[in-house]
């Protein structure tokens, strides 16, 4: 039998090199051997434990899943509907932000806070609430201290759109009973759509981050958690708009 090409012990503690008696042997000695073997035995234990708490993690995810789904199935239309109103709220707002809009109303673009307002409210024109052309940005003035601020709304809206589409939101008096499938469909489209958004101002140039610090750096507002709130995404937006402007202009 022709001699077997030496080799290097496959205990890691050992690593020395030895002549195989026979086809397969890794280990120089008995020694290795047990080592070796107990490593082995550890690792597959180990790999068992791993295997076993994956399972585990896969049984206990689609419980959840399951016990998610039974909750939604009890829950009232009210409650989607306010999840659904929330989600296209927040993407007719965040969109005129970052096209550099201000309030539908009064026009300005330094409000406290930022509201999504409705020209036909809620509770007149149900079938209106997830209707984007129904919902602009508004000032906090405007739309909780002046009630929609409506006239100045309606002049905004024909002067953007003409009287021709205002009129056609106006005489939209048909009704319609939201279901949860419709509901959930409208608000995985709205969120969608705000992650691109998020994803393009992501998408923003160096500079632009740097315009973005030196206005942080300059206003010298902070954000309080106390008698004396500042609205930090308020201001956050406002500094962006403006940001995106100054880029528009220089380029």
């Amino acid at each position: 039998m022709a001699k077997l090409p030496r080799r290097k012990c496959a205990n890691k503690e050992c690593r020395q090199w030895f002549h195989p008696i026979r086809e397969g042997q890794i280990v120089c000695s008995y020694q290795c051997a047990s080592a070796v073997g107990k490593e082995q035995t550890r690792k597959a234990r180990e790999a068992a434990q791993r295997k076993a708490q994956s399972l585990q993690r896969a049984a206990e995810k689609k419980e959840r899943a399951a016990w998610r789904q039974r909750k939604a199935a009890v829950k009232p239309l009210k409650h989607w509907i306010d999840l659904t109103q929330r989600a296209v709220n927040d993407i007719c707002r965040e969109t005129e932000l970052a096209e550099g809009l201000g309030c539908i109303s009064c026009g300005t673009k330094t409000a406290f806070a930022w509201h999504a307002g409705h020209y036909r409210t809620t509770a007149a024109a149900g079938h209106l609430r997830f209707t984007r052309f129904n919902i602009h940005l508004q000032c906090d003035v405007c739309n909780v201290y002046k009630s929609g601020n409506i006239e100045a709304y309606r002049a905004a809206l024909v002067e953007r759109y003409g009287e021709a589409a205002v009129l056609a939101l106006e005489n939209n008096n048909t009704t319609h009973r939201w279901t949860v499938e419709e509901l959930k469909e409208i608000r995985l489209a709205a969120l969608a759509d705000l992650r691109a958004l998020k994803k393009l101002e992501a998408a923003m140039k160096p500079e632009l981050i740097e315009i973005l610090r030196m206005r942080w750096l300059r206003l010298r507002i902070y954000r309080y958690r106390g008698s004396f709130p500042v609205a930090y995404r308020i201001l956050r937006n406002y500094v962006r708009i403006e940001a995106k402007r100054e880029h528009r202009n220089e380029s």
